[in-house]
């Protein structure tokens, strides 16, 4: 059934002043009237309700997408066109001061104008095919307005059940159109998922543009592109490639604010992907799971902090291609009574079933599980391991596909876990029960508030779906820690003692440090909860912070001194056993006490340099406590501020921070306001 998305759109006049961003367009051929669009983030209260985006870029078209809790803009869609000269960067500023024009918006009847014709075919499977009328029908109308709307298609491929194309489709003022087309081959609880190996082809405007044989495994999909191209062009390509103001990005709060200042000549650019062959696995682990530094581990992968954290032009196409590349996991659970990501509250009992290709599956209660997959395996899907997957790509060029990718990273999660332990349409990430551990508990609460920050206001079934996901884990995760005594160091339940039988209970610290990041990152993003829920979750965060704010103590005998602070595991009880869900404990007394524990020592009542844990490895556990503390001193945390100032204050502290411009993912530091 086809859906709608309302989109108000502005266009914008020229208007110099009170300005707060930039961006800059490049196009390697130049040219006059070059068509563009890319994604823009916005800080909270620079664009308050019913006031618009103005640019120096006069024509330059706003899309609303998101609004802060405010009222103010989040995030839009910018689109116009640019004259532009070959290989020169054009920057333009954005402001407040703009005003709405009510032009008409770019129709489908102007699209079929166009003459345009596209075709996805996959061999013996069959074709699917537009023209003429079937513009007339999208399954979506994803923008709308006077400089570019686009809108989303979709038709099963020939007459299997599970195939099916979709192509994203701009319309430009000039008559210029962009496509994107993709094939996907997954959906909930259609019998028979199996890989569907073919030759697929896309042509456009009757000329075939791709060819390539491939096995497209169960619940995977990919988009039909080779090489360095990201989208096809119904005549020339404009080739023009946009640059954010990456400080005013971090600064908008929906990234983390990295530290690093990534040179060109940086180890990591000689081998972030530049090209895409489908289904490739660019710059993801091996496999997914593997024990060790990934750069595709933290709040974002690598591939997304190099673009933040340098202008390196190679920086948008690693981001690109990697999200691309996501399509290769089989995590796209396409509901068929809606064609889009399943809603929780629709299934509160669905789980994965045989052969999902995710590891660590749960059970069903009433035994309802999703057919099982047979047929080519796709690489495995962990969600202790996960990437954040198409977010920051996103971000970069609101684009559907990217925001689709968000979404079915965070229902995955959802659909993996047994359905009593998530509470069953709750959504809830146990960290000591299903499917989790403490990191994949955390990385999955990062996901779902990232799924629920690029979904649309308009969207309001799924918004309303991952806001009470969200929701359901904020609540339960208080009413165990904060409304009731708990673990006065701030840790959440285990998933097993490392020491077992040792006489006391030790944790990963470094699992603990990614929980506690995603609360304050999550956070940051604003998330539209219900306002008890929300004052549960900053009450949430503060106490989960205690656990990185603690170990980065001073030197009195009841503390746990901050020299030492990095460590594989931590001592969080001194038995073992411990009742977490209960509140009882064990605990220990003090952090002097959990101090003497994990080191075997008490405090030595002096400090000194940073040590152990690999120091200075950027990448090591003095690297994964960097997010948690960054928050806990964003947030106001009581103790925070002293904690950093301890660490950021040893004689060595510099040594680790110059590592950051080459491995830049765990160089996260507070924000200034």
């Amino acid at each position: 059934m086809a859906q709608s998305s309302s989109n108000p759109f502005i266009i914008q006049v020229q208007a110099p002043a009170a300005s707060f961003a930039t961006f800059t367009l490049t196009s390697a051929t130049g040219g006059a009237n070059l068509p563009f669009t890319l994604g823009q983030a916005f800080r909270q209260g620079q664009v308050p309700a019913g006031k618009f985006v103005g640019s120096s870029l006069p024509g330059l078209q706003v899309t609303a997408k998101n609004h802060w809790p405010d009222g103010s803009l989040k995030f839009a869609t910018l689109s116009g066109r640019a004259t532009l000269a070959a290989n020169a960067a054009q920057s333009y500023t954005l402001n407040a001061t703009g005003t709405a024009n009510t032009g008409a918006a770019l129709t489908t009847a102007a699209l079929r104008a166009t003459n345009l014709s596209a075709a996805v075919g996959a061999g013996s499977y069959g074709t699917a095919s537009w023209s003429g009328a079937d513009w007339d029908a999208p399954f979506m109308a994803w923008v709308a307005g006077p400089a570019m709307s686009s809108w989303i298609y979709r038709k099963p491929i020939g007459s299997d059940a599970h195939l099916v194309a979709w192509l994203e489709v701009r319309l430009y003022a000039g008559g210029a159109v962009e496509v994107l087309p993709w094939v996907e081959n997954g959906y909930l609880k259609v019998a028979g998922p199996t890989s569907k190996s073919a030759t697929y082809t896309f042509t456009l405007g009757g000329t075939q543009r791709f060819s390539a044989a491939i096995d497209l495994p169960h619940h995977c999909r990919t988009v039909l592109l080779q090489g360095t191209a990201h989208s096809y062009w119904l005549g020339t390509d404009p080739r023009v490639a946009p640059s954010h103001d990456k400080a005013y990005l971090q600064a908008s709060r929906l990234v983390p604010n990295y530290r690093a200042a990534v040179p060109s000549t940086a180890a990591a650019w000689s081998t972030l992907a530049s090209s895409y062959t489908p289904l490739q696995q660019s710059n993801y682990a091996g496999a997914m799971g593997q024990t060790g530094y990934h750069p595709g581990i933290g709040l974002l992968p690598e591939w997304d902090v190099l673009y933040l954290a340098s202008n390196d032009a190679r920086g948008l196409p690693g981001v690109l291609i990697n999200a691309y590349s996501a399509g290769r996991y089989p995590i796209h659970y396409r509901d068929e009574s809606s064609n889009r990501p399943a809603r929780f509250s629709s299934h509160p009992n669905l789980v994965l079933g045989g052969n999902s290709g995710v590891a660590g599956t749960g059970s069903s209660s009433t035994g309802s599980f999703t057919p099982a997959a047979t047929g080519t395996a796709p690489p495995i899907w962990d969600s202790p391991h996960h990437p954040s997957v198409g977010y920051t790509a996103y971000l970069l060029t609101g684009r559907y596909y990217f925001m689709e990718e968000v979404q079915f990273a965070a229902t995955v999660h959802y659909l993996k876990n047994t359905d009593n332990y998530r509470l069953f349409a709750g959504g809830v990430f146990q960290s000591a029960s299903g499917a989790n551990t403490v990191r994949g508990a955390a990385w999955s609460l990062r996901t779902l508030a990232q799924a629920l920050c690029v979904t649309p206001d308009s969207d309001t079934q799924l918004r309303n779906e991952f806001a009470a996901s969200l929701a359901a884990n904020v609540d339960w995760y208080h009413g165990i820690y904060v409304a009731k005594p708990n673990s006065p160091q701030g840790m959440v339940a285990p998933y097993a003692n490392y020491a077992d039988g040792s006489g006391k209970y030790m944790e990963a610290a470094w699992q603990q440090d990614f929980f506690t990041a995603a609360l304050g990152y999550a956070i940051d993003l604003a998330p539209p909860l219900p306002a008890a829920s929300a004052t549960r979750l900053g009450a949430l965060f503060a106490w989960k912070a205690k656990s990185i704010i603690g170990r980065l103590g001073g030197t009195g005998d009841d503390e746990y001194l901050y020299c030492d602070a990095a460590v594989y595991t931590v001592a969080v009880a001194p038995a073992n056993r411990a009742d977490f869900n209960g509140g009882t404990g064990p605990w220990y007394a003090s952090w002097g006490d959990a101090y003497a524990a994990t080191v075997g020592k008490r405090n030595p009542g002096v400090g000194g340099p940073l040590r152990g844990a690999y120091f200075p490895d950027p990448t090591s556990y003095w690297g994964n406590l960097q997010p948690a503390i960054a928050y806990a001193v964003q947030h106001g945390v009581q103790g925070a501020q002293a904690a950093y100032a301890r660490m950021t204050g040893a004689s060595n502290w510099n040594q680790i921070v110059s590592g950051w411009n080459s491995q830049p993912v765990w160089g996260v530091a507070p924000r200034a306001n």
